[in-house]
């Protein structure tokens, strides 16, 4: 699979999409609770008060990754039949809200502490 990426790609809060078929497409790029950040994607019909679909990306360690990885995902919206709507509101900043949370209170429950301490290896 060959990745491409917008030339210019929105730094804002979210990238909005949206096709014929009036299927919108919100990316937002949001951070963990730690310095990682991830990418949730949200679909439905647009102007429906719920997405129908929610995805998460990552983590990712820097923002730039997660906006890398936002683009790779609009330029292929793109090679379809969406279009970027650069004046469009974004209907389901809630609902990225809510998906993070639930994200960090799931990496909060099952946290794995994975740092070295050399008394587990010479005591």
């Amino acid at each position: 699979m060959h990745l491409r990426y917008l030339d210019v790609s929105p730094r804002g809060e979210a990238l909005i999409l949206g096709n014929p078929a009036d299927w919108q497409v919100e990316l937002f790029v949001l951070a963990n609770d730690d310095d990682s950040y991830s990418l949730v994607a949200l679909s439905g019909q647009a102007g429906s008060g719920a997405p129908e679909k929610t995805k998460l990306q990552g983590p990712y360690q820097m923002r730039e990754q997660a906006l890398a990885a936002r683009s790779a995902i609009a330029a292929l919206l793109l090679e379809g039949e969406h279009r970027i709507l650069p004046e469009a509101v974004p209907h389901w900043r809630m609902a990225a809200q809510r998906a993070i949370r639930e994200l960090r209170d799931l990496r909060l429950r099952y946290f794995t502490d994975c740092s070295f301490d050399p008394q587990d290896v010479y005591f």
